[in-house]
């Protein structure tokens, strides 16, 4: 007798009382493959519940692999979406939407997400090269570009069939810049505006990023703990991290005036931007220019001069992986208080 085979794209399979489906087929050339129970002994009933799965698992099949089904987005669109979905909700969300609005001026924002090419990434990578752009700042952006391809095939929108990443080129050594002593940074002070002054002492006081500073809220100050969001790649928005304040950090709190939710403020408005006074003062002062982020740096780079322990500096600056910390490594289990203490607290300013 002639063999019989199974014409159904389907076949029932009875394990035990209960009868599974395994699905086999091609869709647009690619093979579609589902295992799975039909919580039923019935066949009858397994049958129907095989033939709805069928029906189902193809159709998100076919829309997911063939470009026809998919939406077609601009890349303003794209950028929208990853803005309302992921950006608005990141540590530095402000620093998330400048790099989406620059990003539009090298990739025109009517053009769709689809017909981006390497030629367009490679020519993105070239024009921030004549700018005299350090690597590591085109490589944050390529890998934001990567994030909203990624975002927007999840939302099943069209996409470029190309690896961003795969332009990213491997960044130097980072030469970590600091400022030397507090006779540097007093000349900064000095020559500050008197509402930026507080800004700057937290910032060497705090390790702080300029971006969780300009948004620490007095709602934030738990007695001598605040909360801030850090950057982690894992947790959406960030994660919360309780932090000491120590008696120079205090000092400088009790002599601001609560004029609004945000602990540093101007004329009774919370401060959007620093980078204006910051340079200012600088100039004023008479200091080869560093960013504001150096503040940072120093606060790092003192700790560890002082303690020569890496885990101290590591929890203070908020860094998920020692990896990163160990840049400083160059010239935190708990965070001790007479070893921050011995660092910061006989410098008596406020």
């Amino acid at each position: 007798m002639p063999k019989k085979y199974n014409r159904l794209p389907y076949k029932l399979i009875l394990r035990g009382q209960i009868f599974h489906v395994r699905i086999s087929t091609v869709i647009n050339g690619k093979r579609l493959l589902v295992r799975q129970s039909t919580h039923s002994a019935d066949r009858n009933e397994a049958e129907e519940y095989a033939r709805k799965l069928f029906i189902e698992a193809t159709e998100q099949a076919e829309y997911r692999t063939n470009p026809n089904k998919l939406k077609e987005f601009t890349i303003d669109q794209a950028f929208g979406l990853y803005w309302e979905e992921i950006g608005q909700d990141l540590s530095d969300p402000d620093n998330t939407f400048n790099k989406l609005s620059n990003l539009t001026k090298y990739f025109n924002p009517s053009s769709l997400l689809s017909q981006i090419d390497i030629d367009d990434v490679s020519a993105f990578v070239g024009a921030k090269k004549r700018e005299g752009r350090k690597v590591a700042t085109t490589n944050r952006y390529l890998a934001l570009l990567s994030a909203v391809i990624n975002l927007c095939k999840k939302r099943r929108v069209n996409t470029p069939n190309i690896n961003v990443r795969e332009f990213m080129k491997r960044e130097p050594a980072e030469n970590i810049r600091y400022f030397e002593d507090w006779e540097v940074i007093d000349k900064i002070v000095d020559n500050a505006a008197e509402h930026f002054k507080p800004i700057i002492l937290f910032a060497v006081y705090s390790g702080l990023r300029m971006s969780n500073i300009l948004n620490l809220k007095w709602s934030d100050i738990h007695g001598q703990t605040y909360f801030i969001r850090v950057k982690d790649k894992t947790i959406k928005g960030g994660r919360l991290v309780a932090k000491t304040i120590y008696p120079p950090m205090q000092d400088i709190l009790d002599n601001l005036p609560r004029r609004n939710d945000y602990v540093f403020t101007y004329k009774g408005e919370r401060i959007k931007s620093i980078k204006k006074a910051w340079k200012r003062a600088i100039e004023r002062a008479g200091v080869p220019y560093q960013s504001f982020h150096t503040l940072r740096h120093t606060h790092a780079t003192w700790l560890y001069k002082k303690t020569h322990d890496l885990k101290f500096v590591q929890q203070s600056l908020n860094h998920t992986s020692s990896r990163t910390t160990e840049k400083y490594a160059h010239l935190i289990d708990k965070v001790a208080y007479d070893e921050y203490m011995s660092v910061f607290g006989d410098s008596g300013r406020c």
